[in-house]
């Protein structure tokens, strides 16, 4: 694996990896690194030869840790919220490939990096790993459009559960509510993960494009432009709060905020 790569990119065959490469910083996502992801997919869907992407983080602590919150622009939630960032290309690439992306979840996944392994069509997780989604504890929200993935995952009340309480669940929980496909030791992750990407890889390419494009078809959901007008205006208050300010501070400095509701 080469080094000094925010993304390395691997193909054998008919399986291409793709993997975060800052495990130093728990793989970090920055926007390099996303844009990086997105321009990879696309070039994959181009070429139209891989037929299975595996995405995994380098080392073995983290998938990855969330977006990196030292390279959060002043208009990132909201920009995240209407799809104008990085992050959000980059799940846009994912979602649109045309062939079935597995998430090889090697440790933890936190926030924007839980939200790109339940945008790939299977999570494999060791089972050691934690996931959590911690808006609530950094004074920020999320975008409806990431809420509704873990809504049509794995449900209201779990959803509930990661996003309200924001306490970090094990690798056997995740399995549990359904948010993730598969749970293994470490051992034996790689092995298994690249089984099913073999096998999948295998099967037919018209039938994969077109089974996961009706799957896209049915989950489906619209929002009306009342709530999509007030859940921008509520967006806006938190990016202009400030517990926003707070949350950023406290995560830099390592302590417990203290937010005051303003």
């Amino acid at each position: 694996m080469a080094h000094g790569q925010e993304l390395i990119v691997e193909e054998k065959g008919a399986v291409c990896t793709l993997t975060f490469n800052r495990p130093e910083k728990r793989n970090l996502l920055t926007p390099g690194m996303l844009l990086e992801l997105s321009t990879q997919l696309e070039r994959l869907k181009d070429e139209n030869k891989v037929r299975c992407v595996v995405l995994r983080g380098a080392g073995d602590k983290a998938f990855s840790s969330g977006y990196d919150i030292s390279a959060i622009g002043e208009n990132d939630m909201i920009k995240h919220h209407e799809g104008d960032h990085p992050l959000g290309r980059a799940l846009r690439t994912i979602e649109s490939f045309p062939y079935p992306v597995i998430a090889m979840m090697n440790g933890h996944a936190f926030g924007a990096g839980l939200e790109i392994a339940v945008t790939c069509d299977l999570r494999v997780t060791v089972d050691d790993s934690l996931f959590g989604m911690p808006p609530a504890k950094l004074g920020v929200v999320y975008s409806y459009s990431g809420m509704r993935k873990f809504l049509d995952l794995i449900g209201p009340g779990y959803t509930k559960e990661l996003f309200l309480i924001g306490r970090p669940i094990s690798s056997e929980r995740a399995r549990e509510i359904g948010l993730v496909n598969f749970m293994v030791s470490r051992e034996e992750l790689e092995k298994f993960t690249y089984g099913i990407a073999k096998e999948i890889s295998e099967n037919a390419p018209l039938s994969l494009k077109t089974l996961k494009e009706i799957t896209k078809a049915l989950e489906k959901r619209t929002i009306s432009p009342e709530d999509e007008k007030s859940i921008r205006q509520m967006t806006l208050e938190v990016q202009n709060s400030e517990d926003y300010k707070e949350g950023q501070r406290s995560f830099s400095e390592k302590r417990k905020p203290g937010f005051k509701g303003k």
